[in-house]
């Protein structure tokens, strides 16, 4: 009996006491004294459907059968006796995983029928990964095959990736996972603490750097497989295919890409595409079109073919009736109470008309247009002065010289004391200037114990809040 090439991890098949003993039919016999063995074969690891093509052995002879598409298969003409039955297929042998023989006693004359399975997906998973909580997690077994040849690639980095979203205080936060391991003599890589509730991307880079890249969805098992290509050499092919919806309408005009290169083109009027200059080996090839989910297609690009594939876009997006906001805007000089006081209050009030008028080129000339206030020259510029009296002399020279109080954007600002009381703001900063010759007459937020010379209050271009830019 041929025994394939690939490793096996061998793993006993923990069928139920149902399945693992035989059920009998008594029926009439080929020929007298002959027995008939009836089975079918269940694939529970990938599946969850009859196996077609397994081939069931009786060990220690050349007796096999073939299971049909509905995974039933018949052997004829045997002696009574006890059997000794195992399978293989291909999905098996590309897993490297086999099952263990099967005992059938088989009667003069009777019909007997057996079961065959291959492991459920929590047993491979139990078996290959110990340490995983089977509620959380899957594994992965891959074969990674040369494109040109098929040949197993032994020493490649093959890793799964997805995505998690942290939900913390005030903020969610996305943060990548992968899972990493390297291929066998075999090509066969496990990867275990695996997601089951994502989809997975799965690269995969030999040795000599080439890689490719598939996509799993485990969907609640616990167990996936799948063939991996990589190319031994830098080559490249050719993807053509179709572009469709759900409704099989073609797409003209959908952006056609190789998911990881710069290989893109777009489709014809007919939904047609021919994606050339890609890299050989497993890739994945998405499809995007205005007002759709866009679509994807896994491909094996092998070089100097033309590799044909369908691709299906999701459905239409539903665009929602537009959602009007109102706002009313509210003018920097209105929400800090220039606007009302200029109306209600005692004061003296200049906007940016007036400061342009003014033609001043120091701050302090602005004040000639205010009257009752005195520029008082200092050799080498002015001192702005409101009233009279005694205060705060900052230079006995000048006289009794009494500062006003400064805020500017609403924040106090004091005077430095030196010769030259100067407040460092261009005219062509300015937005408006509040002058209040006295304490009493001004706002009562900006009264303080040392503003008996009078209050200016001054408004900038700086303190305009900035818009956040439009989305």
């Amino acid at each position: 009996m041929p025994v394939p090439n690939a490793r096996r991890l061998i793993l006993p098949l923990l069928l139920s006491q149902g399945l693992a003993t035989p059920s009998r039919v008594h029926a009439q016999a080929q020929t007298a004294g002959s027995a008939v063995l009836r089975g079918v074969v269940f694939d529970s690891l990938i599946t969850s459907a009859p196996l077609e093509g397994a081939e069931v052995w009786i060990e220690t002879t050349n007796r096999m059968a073939k299971s049909d598409v509905a995974g039933r298969f018949v052997l004829n003409a045997l002696q009574p006796g006890r059997y000794v039955l195992t399978f293989y297929h291909p999905m098996l042998d590309s897993a490297g995983l086999s099952v263990p023989p099967v005992v059938v006693d088989v009667l003069a004359g009777d019909t007997s029928s057996v079961a065959l399975a291959t492991p459920s997906p929590i047993q491979a998973h139990h078996l290959l990964c110990p340490k995983d909580p089977l509620q959380q997690t899957g594994s992965f077994l891959g074969l990674v095959q040369n494109t040109a040849d098929e040949k197993p690639i032994a020493g490649a980095t093959i890793s799964a990736h997805w995505t998690t979203y942290d939900i913390g205080q005030g903020a969610v936060r996305n943060t990548p996972r992968s899972v990493e391991a390297t291929t066998d003599a075999s090509g066969h890589v496990l990867l275990c603490g695996l997601p089951t509730d994502v989809a997975l991307v799965i690269r995969g880079r030999s040795v000599n750097g080439k890689t490719g890249m598939v996509v799993i969805d485990l969907k609640g098992r616990s167990f996936a497989r799948a063939d991996l290509h990589l190319a031994a050499t830098t080559v490249t092919g050719t993807v053509k295919g179709i572009v469709r919806n759900h409704n099989g309408s073609l797409m003209p005009g959908a952006r056609v890409t190789a998911v990881g290169t710069e290989a893109a083109t777009q489709t014809d009027d007919y939904g047609r595409f021919s994606l050339t200059g890609v890299a050989a080996g497993s890739g994945i090839v998405e499809a995007r079109a205005v007002g759709y989910i866009p679509g994807r297609a896994e491909v094996t690009v092998r070089p100097g073919t033309d590799d044909q594939v369908d691709i299906v876009v999701g459905d239409s997006v539903t665009v929602l009736d537009p959602v009007v906001v109102t706002a009313e805007y509210e003018p920097y000089l209105s929400r800090v109470g220039f606007l009302q006081r200029k109306k209600n209050s005692a004061g003296h009030f200049l906007d940016t008309a007036d400061v342009r008028r003014s033609g001043a080129n120091r701050f302090e000339e602005i004040f000639r247009l205010i009257p009752g206030v005195s520029l008082r020259p200092n050799g080498s510029g002015y001192l702005v002065e409101l009233g009279r009296g005694e205060g705060n002399i900052l230079n006995p020279r000048l006289g009794n010289y009494c500062p006003p109080a400064y805020f500017i954007d609403g924040v106090f600002y004091p005077l430095p004391p030196i010769q030259t009381p100067s407040v460092p703001i261009m005219p062509a900063e300015i937005l408006a200037v509040e002058v209040y010759s006295d304490m009493i007459s001004a706002p009562p937020q900006y009264q303080r114990r040392d503003a008996a010379c009078g209050i200016i209050l001054v408004w900038t271009k700086r303190g305009v809040p900035k818009q956040r830019p439009s989305r």
